[in-house]
């Protein structure tokens, strides 16, 4: 008997411990989910702040664009300057405070403050000074000395901290389709998903012969960065400055209409006829329909259903980047998590029908006051995950260790996780294993195990 009552102490011992570590195992669990959803609350206060930010300073502009017409048709040159200054100086300067909006949102959520995302903006700053600065004739000025103004508008912005890091800054060109600005690319490296290959680059894995056959890595045009110059990189509004004859632009009748002038004042004003005169429009470029963008594409836009008229235009819009940390306490470590929310702000005007239309509908695309709501939209829509600009990891590798690889080789990659899946890439056993499974089975590929993360459902980025 005695020996049967040790054995079932031991028995319960066991059965003890594994219900300990059940337990455990569900606070850690219970722990990481609420990471997460903390992360989810503050990413998306985040971006809808700042996007709320947006909307305010394109409103604010509009109603200087207003002014402006008002104080050309009374001719007084030296309010007209003044005005236009404002505008260059709140389109230029006023989205980087966003970092300020999305900082308090975030913070107020409990979102974690890093250092890295700090270390991001404040190395651009840097670059601001050192190249914008001595290339004017690729960076033009919108008013002298306005660089350095952007340079010191940043280090201030992010001298507390970053809480909720911009993550679709104008950095890199992700929409480029270059492979290795391509996020989806290194996780099915490292995956080996070889039905993303199958789908999204067929004949990579043949074709590839070493790290002289990728392209250059995309550079805007000198027109590109004539347009982006007038605007903050950084949360920018897409806006561009267009001088010229404000009858000639906009015409006569909606000159009147903003104004409440006459035609025989419209007459007698100079100023109002002056192509020399700086008004804002948007950049249609950027503020196009939401519709064209491919939904199988680099944006990877999922339109489902119909948009209305008055809400289809894609353009400004924040993307933020929280970190929340926890504790494992099954093992002890501690982890943490991210989330990337995007919002964008809304509004609409009247069109030359009377017809409720897009904030851009007004001729040319000339701004003025509209936006009246902001929602959140998919992270897709405004970038996308390739962006990923607030995430120090993947801009070390885009920003530092891909010049490098593409200049010297794999034997100069950087110990960073990309850096290795590349590595792995450029093994010949590697592409030949890919081709040899393609070969056999690329008939079992289906869209759904071609996504990022290997179709196990759901995505790795905010929506």
């Amino acid at each position: 008997m005695k020996t049967r009552g040790g054995q079932i102490a031991v028995c319960l011992a066991l059965v003890l411990v594994a219900v300990c570590i059940l337990a455990l195992m569900n606070v850690s669990a219970y722990l990481a989910v609420t990471a997460k959803n903390r992360a989810m609350n503050a990413g998306d206060a985040a971006a809808l702040a700042v996007a709320k930010h947006q909307g305010e300073l394109i409103n604010r502009i509009g109603a200087l664009n207003v002014e402006h017409l008002k104080a050309a048709v009374a001719d007084e040159s030296e309010k007209c300057e003044e005005i236009v200054q404002e505008q260059l100086e709140l389109s230029l300067l006023g989205p980087v405070d966003g970092i300020l909006v999305g900082n308090d949102a975030a913070k107020a959520n409990g979102a974690e403050q890093s250092d890295r995302m700090r270390d991001i903006l404040l190395r651009h700053a840097l670059d601001v000074r050192q190249f914008y600065v001595g290339n004017p004739d690729l960076y033009p000025e919108a008013w002298e000395g306005a660089w350095e103004a952007y340079a010191r508008k940043i280090e201030t912005a992010v001298f507390p901290g970053i809480w909720a890091g911009p993550d679709n800054i104008d950095f890199i060109d992700a929409a480029s389709g270059h492979m290795l600005l391509c996020k989806c690319f290194y996780r099915a490296v490292a995956g080996r998903n070889w039905c993303w290959f199958f789908f999204n680059a067929p004949g990579l894995l043949d074709s590839y012969s070493s790290f002289r056959d990728w392209s250059p890595l995309p550079s805007s045009d000198d027109e590109t960065r004539r347009r982006r110059c007038v605007n903050s990189e950084i949360y920018s509004l897409h806006l561009r400055a267009v001088a010229g004859s404000a009858v000639t632009l906009l015409g006569a009748n909606l000159v009147m209409q903003l104004t409440g002038a006459s035609a025989e004042e419209l007459l007698k004003s100079e100023l109002v006829r002056d192509p020399g005169q700086k008004w804002i429009f948007y950049d249609t470029y950027e503020w196009r329909k939401w519709t064209e963008i491919d939904p199988v594409g680099p944006s990877q836009f999922p339109v489902v259903g119909s948009v209305k008229r008055e809400y289809d235009v894609k353009g400004c819009a924040a993307a933020c980047r929280v970190e929340r940390k926890f504790s494992d306490i099954v093992n002890g470590i501690g982890r943490e998590t991210s989330w990337s929310g995007a919002a964008k702000p809304f509004g609409t005007v009247e069109n030359e029908s009377g017809e409720v239309d897009v904030v851009t509908a007004v001729k040319g695309g000339f701004v003025v006051p509209a936006f009246t709501d902001t929602r959140l939209v998919p992270l897709d829509a405004v970038g996308g995950i390739d962006l990923s600009t607030a995430d120090a990891g993947w801009m070390d590798h885009v920003k530092l260790h891909l010049p490098a690889y593409l200049e010297k080789g794999p034997d100069h990659l950087s110990p960073c996780w990309y850096c290795q899946q590349l590595a792995e890439w450029e093994l010949p056993s590697f592409r030949q294993a890919g081709s040899f499974w393609l070969k056999y089975h690329s008939g079992e590929c289906s869209r759904c195990d071609s996504c990022c993360d290997g179709g196990r459902g759901g995505t790795p980025h905010g929506h």
